[in-house]
Parts: structure tokens; sequence; C-alpha cells
């Protein structure tokens, strides 16, 4: 498996199930449920700390959390 260059994390439906999509190095780009454990790990080995995460989910400010 080729390494994952990108993950985009993003509301699906109305349900407010997350979805990802991710993109790998040869071009290929897979829809999955991220909140899947078993879809998840078919991708593990091939994110690294150079994958980039966009996280368009809403959220509350970093502020908040500390």
């Amino acid at each position: 498996m080729s390494s994952v260059v990108a993950i985009r994390i993003y509301y699906g439906d109305i349900s407010m199930t997350p979805y990802a999509d991710i993109r790998m190095a040869d071009g290929v780009i897979e829809t999955i449920c991220w909140v899947n454990i078993k879809e998840r790990k078919k991708f593990e080995g091939a994110i690294s700390g150079y994958t980039l995460i966009y996280d368009e989910r809403e959220k509350r400010k970093w502020e908040e959390w500390l």
C-alpha cells in the first residue's frame, strides 16, 4: 500500500457521522467512515507524521479545551 498523503475529515450526513477522504501517494482516494475502526485500521501503517490532516468538522477553539 502506498503512503497516505492527506486525510480530509468531515460530516457526511444529517446524523453527524464523520467520514474521511484518504488521498494516497499513488493518487487513489478512498472514502471511509472515520469512526469505523475496521475501515480505519487498513490505513494505519500508511499514515505518518508527514500526513496532512484537514479536519473540517465544527469544533470549539483550542483555548476552550485548556
